[in-house]
């Protein structure tokens, strides 16, 4: 297991406007996991769980750069790159990749 500061938790999951229970979604983990991590200073994670938040963390980051104040836009917002799903849609049902390379694509001046 490996030490993760829990702020970059929350910071990521409030970026995205996500609520606890689709955070533990896109983690594999129970709602009471991340509530209890957002409320500790450090947490050990296992390193799929790691792996998962440093993608939604990247996520976070990608779209505040290409959206900025709109992020909940680009959120709810379905994109045929996601088979007509909203990024968040396809967060909650795993495709992490799929919502990072969508907005990598975006920062690239690929829209779709």
């Amino acid at each position: 297991m490996t030490e993760v500061r829990s702020p970059e938790i929350r910071i990521a999951r409030v970026n995205l406007g996500l609520s606890r229970e689709l955070m533990s979604r896109v983690l594999e983990v129970s709602s009471r996991s991340v509530e209890r991590w957002e409320s500790r200073e450090r947490v050990s994670l296992t390193p799929d769980v790691q792996r998962r938040l440093a993608t939604v963390s990247e996520i976070a980051e990608l779209a505040q750069e290409v959206y900025g104040d709109s992020v909940a836009g680009f959120m709810s917002t379905p994109r045929r790159s996601l088979g007509m799903r909203t990024p968040r849609e396809a967060m909650v049902h795993g495709d992490l990749d799929a919502v990072r390379d969508t907005l990598i694509n975006a920062l690239e001046g690929h829209w779709a």
